[in-house]
């Protein structure tokens, strides 16, 4: 059986254009682990890891909190094709879709306000 790829900390962060801090911030906080370190091999992290920051990394772009994405790991991670785990998942991204939604309609309000003041601004300004 072939020994499974490892990858340092450097490598890691050039592949997702992160920096080693934000991967060593995902440890911090349990999100990640490395295997042992030491100052011959440096610290390593498993494809396994590799996958999880993938994902950590994929949460955040689509505005998911670390506590979200922690639990949306780990309930991939326990059982990938329950039931149960995918109507969480799928309950989560209904809720960030409504925060969506509602984040939309308050931008078209601020758009619909700006335009009204601008066209109220141009029709007092002085003719000259």
């Amino acid at each position: 059986m072939p020994e499974e790829k490892v990858f340092t900390i450097s490598e890691l962060a050039a592949m997702f254009d992160i920096s080693s801090r934000t991967i060593r911030y995902y440890e911090e906080i349990g999100m990640l682990t490395s295997e042992n370190r030491d100052s011959l091999t440096k610290q390593r992290y498993t494809n396994r890891e590799r996958r999880r920051l993938k994902m950590i990394l994929r949460g955040k772009k689509l505005g998911f909190g670390l506590q979200e994405i922690r639990e949306m790991i780990e309930l991939y991670e326990s059982n990938p094709e329950g039931e149960a785990e995918k109507s969480r998942i799928i309950a989560f991204a209904d809720s960030k879709l409504r925060e969506i939604e509602e984040q939309i309609m308050q931008l078209q309000m601020l758009r619909e306000d700006i335009l009204t003041y601008k066209e109220k601004y141009e029709n007092s300004r002085v003719k000259t």
